[in-house]
């Protein structure tokens, strides 16, 4: 009887807090807040979501049959594995892979994309955001890329090597150009390197790494302080991307990054600040077996919802890479573009300034935590596409485990509970939102947090303020979302560690012992191995719960139904280089 009185009471709290939110964003088109860089792939089992957020699975073939035609929309499964791919191209050759004599693809067509934030700036080490990140993959070149397996293939590296647990070298691709007709040397590769691993937003991935260094003309050494398996994930990194030396340091001293030029598949043609981004194809990429197959990409800012489904709708673009779910059942419904879909890796949390008031105290943050009714928050913020989550590890990763030590679930008792024993009979706090789907997210959790005495007071600002206000503590509380990295090693110390203060650390926590995991659980080849140290590393994260993890939406793309090879990473669509008609 309890428990069926409990959730009774759970179903009018939604059904009351979706009401609430409807009336608060009546008319209004939610933006979508594109998650920070990471990794871009999963070795995750593809699936797609029903529009009643059942799982629906298909076959490699029976995606291929959807995503290779170009005369009907729906639901398609996006390509993941080996078979995947080959079953796409055995059902029209040169679909994925580049054949020039291909008969039924276009590689000369103008490609408009749609996202909903305008990028940043063209210098690789400023900012982890992948929106912005994702226009930099196309225009420079990595040593190495990754898989949408999340397996790292060299890119620029024609071949490498582990000499030791503390050494690996790497040889370069002879003949490589950049936009300006100038060849890539070694000495640009060291300079590339070393700038990335002495910026404060890479300092985690690069903490292992003792040296990089020239050995000869073609050849660089990476020595580590003891066995680092993610180099090769960290060199993949937009961060990583090589740049001309001479570019570079021009743009350093000028303090002028708006005339890009770099190695990869496309050149900057032009940008209008907030409105576009256009690149051309460059006709001299080093690897002509796998070019861009369109002539250029114009990557348009539309900051609302809706407008980018219509612009999709209308021609205005062919492809929409911020697809919000709040158009699915429509679209679905009306069955004439493509929703390319596939399950996500990036957890969104609510963050806590440990720093800050009450949330310097550990029962205070654990009885937020309890207090959270996350199933509401996924089906207010995403239609329920998706799935709950206490850990800031995605399923995609080494050692994931969804709720460390059983610990948390809904339950409000439990949360007044701890906060009696912490002291506290309540506080006023800001939470910081940045987008119109998490400010919708953030009524439930305002609601939620009510009725354990804290008073939430939501503040929307603008994106490119918000590292600032983290940085300067100006946000107690705020929701946040990582695209992760299969290896929890190249984000874990970034979030939670000593080596992220000041930079992508934005909760200010940090504990000596939890550094000294992290490090050990980097130590060592032994995937086994590992796994259990990251098991025990996100027990330790839910008893001191600096960040109150809440679910992993499923991932959607957009597109015209004539618009071929789309491909999603586990936080975001990529490889934008392989649209075509």
């Amino acid at each position: 009887m309890v428990q069926a009185k409990r959730q009774m009471k759970r179903f009018v709290s939604v059904l009351l807090i979706a009401l609430l939110v409807a009336m608060l964003f009546a008319g209004c088109a939610g933006d979508t807040l594109t998650p920070e860089n990471s990794d871009p792939g999963t070795s995750d089992p593809v699936a797609t979501q029903t529009p009643s957020g059942g799982i629906q699975d298909q076959t490699s073939e029976e995606a291929a049959q959807a995503g290779a035609s170009t005369e009907a929309g729906g639901l398609i499964q996006s390509p993941v594995t080996e078979a995947d791919f080959a079953a796409y191209d055995a059902i029209d050759p040169g679909l994925y892979s580049y054949d020039p004599a291909s008969a039924t693809n276009d590689y000369d067509g103008d490609i408009v994309i749609v996202q909903a934030d305008d990028m940043v700036t063209f210098d690789t080490t400023v900012t982890t955001l992948l929106h912005n990140a994702d226009i930099q993959y196309e225009i420079y070149s990595r040593l190495f890329v990754a898989t949408p397996e999340n397996a790292y293939v060299p890119e620029l590296c024609e071949s490498y090597e582990l000499v030791s647990d503390t050494e690996w070298r790497f040889t370069i691709h002879k003949g490589v150009k950049f936009h300006d007709g100038s060849v890539l040397t070694i000495d640009d590769v060291v300079y590339s390197l070393n700038r990335a691993k002495d910026s404060a937003m890479m300092k985690n991935l690069y903490a292992p790494v003792v040296a990089i260094t020239k050995v000869d003309d073609d050849t660089i050494s990476i020595t580590t302080n003891g066995p680092y398996p993610g180099l090769t994930a960290a060199l993949g990194h937009a961060a990583s991307s090589i740049l001309s030396q001479e570019y570079a340091e021009w743009c350093i001293a000028n303090d002028d990054w708006t005339k890009p030029i770099g190695t990869g598949r496309y050149k900057f043609d032009s940008r209008e600040i907030g409105n576009y981004v256009k690149l051309v194809r460059f006709d001299d990429y080093f690897n002509q077996d796998d070019p861009a197959r369109n002539a250029s990409l114009t990557i348009k800012v539309i900051p609302e919802a809706t407008a980018r489904t219509i612009a999709v709708e209308t021609g205005e673009a062919h492809v929409n890479v911020d697809f919000s779910t709040a158009d699915y059942d429509r679209v679905l419904a009306d069955g004439k573009l493509k929703i390319w879909a596939r399950a996500g890796g990036t957890p969104h949390g609510l963050g806590m300034d440990v720093t800050v008031g009450w949330f310097t105290n550990k029962l205070v943050r654990q009885a937020v935590s309890y207090a959270i009714d996350r199933e509401a928050c996924l089906e207010v913020g995403y239609d329920g596409l998706g799935v709950v989550s206490y850990t800031p590890l995605a399923p995609h990763c080494i050692g994931y485990v969804n709720n460390p030590l059983d610990m948390y679930s809904y339950d409000v008792e439990k949360a007044k509970q701890l906060m009696t024993e912490a002291g506290c009979t309540g506080f006023s706090t800001q939470l910081i939102v940045i987008s119109a789907i998490d400010e919708k997210v953030a009524v439930v959790i305002q609601s939620n947090l009510a009725e354990i005495g804290i008073n939430v007071e939501i503040v929307r600002i603008e994106p490119s303020v918000f590292t600032t206000t983290v940085l300067e503590h100006g946000a107690p509380l705020y929701i946040n979302n990582w695209g992760c990295f299969r290896d929890p090693d190249m984000f874990l110390g970034r979030r939670f560690g000593t080596v992220g203060l000041g930079a992508a650390n934005r909760n200010w926590y940090a504990t000596e012992e939890l550094d000294a995991m992290i490090v050990e659980a980097r130590s060592t080849f032994d995937e086994e191995e590992r796994a259990v140290l990251y098991k025990a590393i996100q027990e330790y994260l839910a008893v001191d719960m600096p960040e109150a993890e809440l679910y992993v939406p499923n991932l959607f793309m957009l597109t015209s139904k004539e618009v071929k090879g789309a491909v999603i990473n586990h936080d975001r669509p990529y490889r934008y280089y392989s649209l075509h008609f």
